[in-house]
């Protein structure tokens, strides 16, 4: 991130006070990585992620959203699976947390297995651009990982930390699986688009809300979705490739897949599928997607709106 970009980020917040307790967060974080380094990242989550996970289930606000967002799309299923899959998904987020604050060892301890390599390097052989589109489930840097392996170095753009430090931080780590790291904003999309124009790939999540957003199907309920990728990839001509990147944690490794190009008339016909593809993968493992999201609004029942 540029100093531009940090400065009108934090501009509105930049009391001291705000700026310790920042400094105080990151410190902890930091202190953690460094007393917890001797230990492999697997064996680490494994120790931490039942206890913490339980810690975030005590969170009321996110116990709450994270039930009700499982009732909204799964009504039908008994409230005790409903609670299964919400501390999964909190022993999940922990996992995540912990491999984002070694992402540089953890690069070089995990084993990725993948499949569909070949829908990215046909569009580099062909001077393509790529978007992978692929949503807060397991570990996409893995997914950004596996393609550096086969020879596509893979871009993202990303919602600023509020802590300024910790996301200082986690930019430095995750330039380690691709480059360009871009801010979401307009500056960021101008980047964004100039970079996959000239044959670039970028990884963009695409499963968060965004008021005033087409609303679209996702889980079967009714979602605000953003186009940006599929309108990219439909001004540019890249390539639009769902990708994920599912937790083993039996095996200790990562399955990343590589899906076909997702191909349609219009931006808003191809993020209907793109919905589709990862509500699929949700559906497969639904511990493995970020239920602490406020992916819905409360009570709003609109039908997806096209055109």
């Amino acid at each position: 991130m540029t100093k531009t970009a940090q400065n009108t980020h934090y501009a509105r917040r930049d009391h001291w006070v705000t700026r310790a307790g920042e400094w105080v967060l990151y410190a902890m974080a930091w202190s953690f990585r460094w007393i917890t380094w001797p230990i492999g990242t697997w064996r680490l989550c494994a120790l931490a992620a039942p206890v913490f996970g339980a810690v975030v289930m005590m969170v009321p606000s996110a116990r709450r959203r994270a039930l009700e967002n499982l009732a909204h799309v799964w009504p039908d299923k008994p409230l005790a699976e409903r609670r299964r899959i919400a501390r999964g998904a909190a022993r999940q987020f922990i996992r995540l947390c912990i491999e984002y604050a070694r992402l540089d060892g953890f690069m070089n301890e995990v084993e990725v297995r993948v499949e569909g390599s070949a829908h990215l390097t046909d569009a580099k052989a062909k001077g393509r651009g790529a978007i992978l589109v692929s949503a807060h489930y397991g570990n996409w840097e893995t997914a950004r990982l596996a393609a550096l392996q086969a020879g596509v170095e893979t871009g993202i753009i990303y919602r600023a930390f509020n802590n300024r430090y910790l996301d200082r931080f986690t930019v430095n780590l995750i330039h380690r699986t691709g480059t360009p790291v871009l801010q979401k904003g307009r500056q960021g999309m101008r980047q964004l688009m100039a970079h996959v124009a000239g044959g670039g790939a970028v990884m963009i999540l695409v499963d968060q809300r965004n008021s005033g957003a087409p609303w679209l199907e996702f889980l079967g309920q009714p979602a605000e979705t953003v186009t940006a990728a599929a309108d990219l990839a439909h001004r540019t001509g890249a390539a639009l490739i769902p990708a994920r990147a599912v937790r083993n944690v039996a095996e200790k490794r990562f399955d990343v897949t590589f899906e076909a190009p997702v191909t349609a008339e219009t931006p808003l016909e191809m993020m209907e599928t793109v919905n589709g593809r990862i509500s699929a993968w949700v559906e497969e493992h639904p511990e493995q997607w970020f239920w602490f999201h406020r992916r819905w609004r409360k009570n709003m029942r609109s039908r997806p709106q096209k055109g």
